[in-house]
């Protein structure tokens, strides 16, 4: 069988990420354990974006090794069931202004259609000690669980 035919295309890999507002985390800790984390991001210019408080060990871990995974399932969205889309990624993590400014209000987005408590919220995150995590995809798989079964029939 050819499973490459079980993958997600482009743009349905591009849906998924873009109607699903959680992702799971993975990187090596200091023992050299994989350690993972869900945490709501955001899909922009090619790469996950998230945020955490400064002084958690992931912040530390990857800016001591960028390498990074990131899966997201279609569970509870509308794209169908059984999608799923992983990668591996490069972290890179900002402190600065102007990816936060960019960042806040798109991330509060994500939580609340709410403006006012979405300006709030948004204005909450900056006045924290936090960073702004990018993890820019180096390679993808994908895979179409439907699709599996019904070529397999």
């Amino acid at each position: 069988m050819n499973f490459d035919a079980c993958r997600l295309r482009a743009d349905e890999r591009e849906d998924l990420l873009a109607q699903q507002d959680e992702c799971t985390i993975s990187w090596m800790n200091d023992a050299g354990w994989p350690v993972s984390v869900v945490q709501t991001y955001v899909w922009a210019r090619g790469a996950f974006w998230v945020t955490a408080f400064q002084d958690k060990p992931r912040v530390d871990r990857l800016r001591a090794d960028q390498r990074a995974a990131v899966a997201v399932s279609s569970k509870g969205t509308s794209v169908g069931p059984e999608r799923m889309a992983s990668a591996r990624v490069i972290a890179t993590v900002h402190d600065d202004e102007s990816t936060a400014s960019w960042f806040y209000p798109a991330f509060a987005a994500r939580l609340t259609p709410d403006e006012k408590a979405r300006d709030q919220f948004a204005g909450m995150l900056g006045k924290q000690d936090r960073v702004v995590i990018e993890l820019r995809p180096v390679s993808w798989t994908t895979f179409d669980g439907v699709r599996l079964r019904t070529r397999r029939s």
